[in-house]
C-alpha cells in the first residue's frame, strides 16, 4: 500500500488495516474516502459516524446510488490505564512538550507497552465497525473509506488518536500540565513570550541644537581648505622579476634585440594608451 497518510502515526493506522484487510478491498475503500463519496462525517467522544455514497447497480436493481451509514471506534482504555499511561508520560519532558504542540513522538509506544496497551491499533480486534451495506465482508470498502479520511485528518490533528482511545484532548491537556514537568514547560514558554515590543521597527533620528561656538562654514567646509593642486606622484616601477629572470634571451625568444628591452618598450606603450582613456 502506497503512503496515503503525511505522518508516521496516520501511515501506521492504516498499515494496521492492511494487516487483517484484503488488498483488493483497501484499493477500491480509498477511492471512498473524498468528499464526493462522504456526505456526513462525525466524530463525537471517539466514535464515527458517517455517511457514504454507493453506487448505481443496474444488474441489482439499483438505478440510484444508495447512502450507508458508517459508524468506526476503537478500543477505549479505562479510566484507571490512562491513570497510569498519563504518569509516565508526566516523568518525560520531551513527551509533554511535543503533545503540548499537538504532535506524537515517534517512541510514545514504549509508554503504552510499560502500560500493557497500544496507542496504535494492532490487530481487528482493536476496531468496533459496522456498515448497513449488503457487503457480508469486514470490513467492507466503505469503512475502508473511513480509516483513509480518519489517517488524512490525523495528520492535522494527532491528538483526536487520544480521544479515540478514549481521553479527549483537552483532558489530556490538562492532566499533563498539572504535572511538575507541565508546569516548568509552561512557566518557561510563559517567560519567553513575554517581550516589550519597540515603538519603531527603525530608529528615530533625535534633534539636537549645534553649539553657538561653531561657525556653519567651518561645520560644512572643514577646519582648513583642500589642496588646490595635487600632490605629483612617481609612477611606480613595475620590477617585472618573472621577465628579468629569463635574461635578454630566453630560450623561446629568437629576435636579435634583447627581450627585457622590448618588454620594457611595450609596458611604456601601454601605460601611455590607459592613460589616454583614462
Amino acid at each position: 500500500m502506497g503512503n496515503h497518510s503525511k505522518t508516521w502515526w496516520g501511515q501506521e493506522l492504516l498499515n494496521a488495516l492492511e494487516s487483517f484487510t484484503d488488498e483488493g478491498r483497501l484499493t477500491r475503500g480509498r477511492s471512498y474516502s473524498n468528499d464526493k463519496r462522504i456526505k456526513k462525517w462525525i466524530i463525537k467522544d471517539g466514535k464515527i459516524k458517517a455517511s457514504i455514497l454507493g453506487n448505481e447497480n443496474s444488474y441489482y436493481g439499483v438505478y440510484k446510488a444508495p447512502t450507508y451509514k458508517t459508524t468506526m471506534s476503537m478500543k477505549h482504555f479505562t479510566d484507571a490505564q490512562w491513570e497510569g499511561i498519563i504518569a509516565l508520560l508526566s516523568v518525560r519532558a520531551s513527551f509533554i512538550a511535543r503533545l503540548l504542540v499537538n504532535e506524537i513522538p515517534e517512541n510514545i509506544e514504549e509508554i503504552f507497552k510499560q502500560a500493557g496497551v497500544y496507542l496504535l491499533p494492532n490487530n481487528y480486534r482493536d476496531f468496533k465497525v459496522s456498515c448497513d451495506c449488503p457487503d457480508y465482508e469486514i470490513p467492507c470498502k466503505h469503512i475502508a473509506g473511513v480509516c483513509y479520511r480518519l489517517a488524512n485528518i490525523l495528520d492535522n490533528d494527532p491528538l483526536l488518536l487520544f480521544e479515540m482511545r478514549g481521553i479527549s484532548p483537552k483532558k489530556l491537556r490538562a492532566e499533563l500540565l498539572k504535572s511538575p514537568l507541565g508546569k516548568i514547560l509552561v512557566q518557561s514558554q510563559n517567560a519567553e513570550q513575554q517581550h516589550i515590543p519597540d515603538k519603531s521597527y527603525f530608529t528615530k533620528p533625535e534633534h539636537k541644537a549645534l553649539p553657538k561656538t561653531i561657525d556653519v562654514n567651518q561645520f560644512w567646509y572643514g577646519k582648513s581648505s583642500l589642496p588646490s593642486q595635487e600632490k605629483n606622484y612617481k609612477e611606480a616601477v613595475i620590477p617585472a622579476i618573472i621577465i628579468k629572470k629569463g635574461g635578454d634571451y630566453p630560450k623561446f625568444w629568437h629576435k636579435s634585440e634583447s627581450f627585457i628591452e622590448f618588454m620594457e618598450d611595450f609596458y611604456i606603450r601601454m601605460r601611455k594608451n590607459i592613460k589616454k582613456k583614462i
